[in-house]
């Protein structure tokens, strides 16, 4: 539901701009981002009687860098006031991180194609500085690969998952905080600085040994914009 809201609006701004003036925003954004996850573990969970011992997994981060490009409609409300509503994509698939869990998951993570669709009331300060909020959607693919063990020592019937690679699709919404330094002169019209959270769905997956990992994440990103309006 809150995905079809932001989609919705997004398109109602194309035709509210009729209305108002308005200007497109296109530009690059790197966000240094850390993505931070927990969630557990249950042996034999698709067998007869309801599985084994669930085990908590606890919180594992990971620091990278995560470039995107942007598309933006924004529309001036008043004097103060415009709406933003933009899609942001980041085109890679960036190596997250690599697990080593001994007796539990090693792997190799990776996340690439998420989209974000946002909007951005955007407040002026003056002519040079912009306040803003954001809130939004992401989806976007994790692949999960080189996964060379699932097996826990302390069960006899535990045996190592013979699988290599998984791959699961990631969503949540989106909320942040920026500020906005307006540039009239040169090649870029606008640049921003933004702290932002995303709280991705919780996933799940079965491994071919029966046992069912489960995973919440959330990734922060401090990201530094630079943009042309035309």
């Amino acid at each position: 539901m809150f995905k079809k809201l932001i989609i919705a609006a997004i398109s109602a701004s194309f035709v509210a701009s009729a209305a108002f003036a308005d200007s497109t925003n296109i530009g690059l954004r790197i966000s240094a981002a850390n993505l931070a996850a927990s969630g557990s573990e249950t042996a034999d969970s698709g067998s007869i009687g309801g599985g084994g011992a669930r085990t908590t997994i606890g919180e594992k981060d990971a620091s990278f860098e995560l470039p995107s490009i942007f598309i933006e409609r924004q529309i001036e409300m008043n004097s103060s006031l415009s709406m933003v509503f933009g899609l942001d994509l980041v085109p890679l698939t960036e190596d997250v991180a690599s697990l080593g869990g001994g007796t539990g998951t090693d792997a190799k993570v990776k996340a690439g194609n998420l989209i974000t669709a946002y909007v951005q009331p955007t407040f002026s300060v003056s002519d040079k500085i912009s306040v803003y909020g954001k809130l939004g959607y992401a989806q976007g693919d994790l692949e999960i690969s080189d996964i060379t063990r699932q097996a826990t020592a302390t069960q006899a019937n535990d045996a190592a998952s013979i699988e290599t690679n998984a791959d699961k699709n990631l969503g949540g919404p989106v909320y942040g905080l920026g500020v906005q330094m307006n540039n009239d002169m040169g090649v870029f019209s606008f640049v921003r600085l933004e702290a932002s959270r995303t709280d991705f769905d919780r996933i799940s997956h079965t491994n071919s040994n029966g046992k069912l990992l489960t995973a919440e994440a959330e990734m922060d990103q401090i990201s530094l914009t630079i943009g042309k309006s035309f």
